[in-house]
């Protein structure tokens, strides 16, 4: 059974909504974990790439939300159902 797909939207939103910041640098999104040193982090910043991060429909790689759950925990059940 494959995976219910990920996009943009659902993660920009998930994040946004736990006062994460996103910004962007040249065509590419940077997703930057609020200032609060929870030890479930290990890294600060996750950069989502242009061909990505385009539209709300836009489809996330595997390895996009790999990067998201080691530098930040969240996993992609998390993002669907956040």
């Amino acid at each position: 059974m494959s995976q219910q797909p990920v996009k943009w939207g659902q993660v920009k939103r998930y994040f946004e909504n736990r006062g994460y910041e996103i910004v962007s640098r040249g065509g590419d999104k940077i997703i930057k974990a609020p200032a609060d040193n929870n030890p479930i982090r290990h890294r600060q910043t996750v950069l989502i790439g242009h061909e990505y991060s385009d539209s709300a429909g836009t489809e996330l790689a595997r390895g996009h939300l790999s990067a998201i759950k080691r530098a930040f925990g969240v996993t992609r059940d998390e993002i669907l159902n956040g």
